[in-house]
């Protein structure tokens, strides 16, 4: 894998998981007790006592439902879980290995752990897992995490990107996997005076971020995972014609007031919070929304999984890369020798551990062995076998994932710019170049 800069710091931290929270299972499940004999298993292989100290991202609700799943671990191996959930993990990790006092295991996004890893700094997980990586993790997914030859993290989570519609009012081309058909229909959608898309970018200090992933999208989906990687990574000039083409495509088919609920400007100035409900409104006020798994979350209990709210594949504008797809999610390095860090590890990368987790309904799991029945969310079951499951999908990473706190700020900027000013484009990518440089 290239060398991978860092990574944008986490914004709306909630948003990435409230997919579609269903009652917590209780702890004497059958897949509980499946991962406390998962973690007695593993603690056979060490000489463990104390306990692992974790920062990780997810607090509140989301936070106890890993809790609930490293109850499990403590059961089995003996050992405690001391988890802080924080949206500051980047500056606290940082602070505490420069005091020489680091925790046992951090929770960063994809490019902060990396340079970690360039640093040395990380457990190689690849000696310590070995071939189980492989069986239990989708090859792509787990390439995004090597550096020099060595798995440095894992995923506990994943969400991926779609084309969310209701069922219901829908009126658009049934699972396209060709960009035109979406947006030739989109244009005449807009022509009869309709306009279909929800994509609000109301997000605080974060506004522009939906509309950075939905060309982040585009990107990938047109010039395919080697020009998506490097253009996160600064080899690809944000001034190039491919950066530039992204963004285009963006305001042809989405930011044209026409086509947008709301206009460019209602759009910029609607929170991300209630900006999506027109989907599954009466009457219905948009038809379809680019975004993350999350979407069903943040439309609450009015979201009928199957039934006023369903997705299919982001399609393509090159049908080579109609496999490729881009994701949300953080990722666990291990930051001491330990042996309790160590089998605390295997037991999050463990299928019976993520299938507890999946089976919790808070967000997808990345073990591609976990079952999709395990979820008993039908939409958590449907991103399960057509993202983490799926033999077809290959997963990419790009500005979503790489970019600094500095350079996603500015992007962000520029996709608020671009929708106020599209005529301005080349000036908005050019001051995006000067703040990644």
């Amino acid at each position: 894998m290239k060398t991978i800069g860092h990574l944008m710091k986490r914004t709306s931290l909630y948003i990435l998981t409230a997919l579609v929270a269903a009652p917590a299972i209780a702890q004497d499940s059958a897949y509980y007790q499946a991962a406390v004999e998962e973690a007695a298993r593993i603690a056979k292989g060490y000489d463990l006592s104390g306990y692992v100290e974790f920062i990780g991202q997810n607090s509140g609700a989301e936070g106890q439902t890993l809790q609930k799943v490293y109850a499990a671990f403590t059961q089995g191996a003996g050992v405690e879980i001391r988890y802080t959930g924080t949206a500051d993990t980047t500056a606290i990790i940082q602070s505490r290995i420069q005091a020489g006092n680091p925790p046992d295991v951090g929770e960063l996004q994809l490019g902060i752990a990396a340079e970690y890893a360039h640093q040395g700094l990380t457990l190689d997980l690849t000696e310590l897992m070995g071939e189980s990586l492989s069986r239990n993790f989708n090859e792509q997914l787990l390439e995004t995490t090597i550096f020099d030859g060595k798995v440095f993290g894992l995923y506990q989570g994943m969400n991926p990107f779609m084309v969310w519609y209701n069922p219901e009012t829908y009126t658009g081309p049934k699972d396209p996997t060709d960009w035109k058909e979406l947006a030739d229909w989109t244009i005449a959608e807009a022509e009869k005076g309709n306009a279909v898309w929800c994509a609000a970018q109301g997000a605080g200090a974060a506004s522009g971020f939906p509309g950075a992933q939905i060309i982040d999208n585009i990107f990938l989906k047109t010039y395919g995972p080697e020009l998506y990687e490097q253009w996160g990574s600064g080899e690809l000039p944000w001034t190039s014609d491919e950066v530039k083409g992204a963004f285009e495509e963006f305001g042809r088919v989405v930011a044209t007031d026409t086509h947008l609920l709301g206009g460019n400007v209602g759009a910029i100035s609607t929170s991300i919070a209630t900006g999506y409900n027109g989907l599954i409104s009466e009457p219905a006020a948009c038809q379809v929304s680019l975004w993350g798994a999350w979407v069903p979350g943040l439309l609450g209990e009015n979201a009928r999984p199957g039934e006023n709210i369903a997705f299919y594949r982001v399609p393509a504008v090159n049908s080579a890369f109609y496999g490729y797809e881009l994701f949300q999610a953080a990722t666990s390095i291990g930051l001491t020798d330990r042996p309790e860090t160590k089998a605390f590890l295997e037991f999050m990368a463990s299928t019976p551990a993520q299938t507890y987790l999946a089976s919790l309904n808070r967000w997808p799991v990345a073990n591609k062995n976990v079952p999709s029945d395990a979820y008993s969310s039908s939409v958590l079951q449907s991103i399960s076998e057509s993202y983490v499951s799926a033999g077809d999908v290959q997963f990419a990473v790009g500005p979503n994932a790489l970019l600094s706190g500095g350079g996603t700020s500015a992007y962000y900027r520029a996709v608020v710019e671009y929708m106020r000013s599209p005529g301005k484009l080349d000036a908005i990518l050019a001051d995006v170049q000067a703040a990644v440089e």
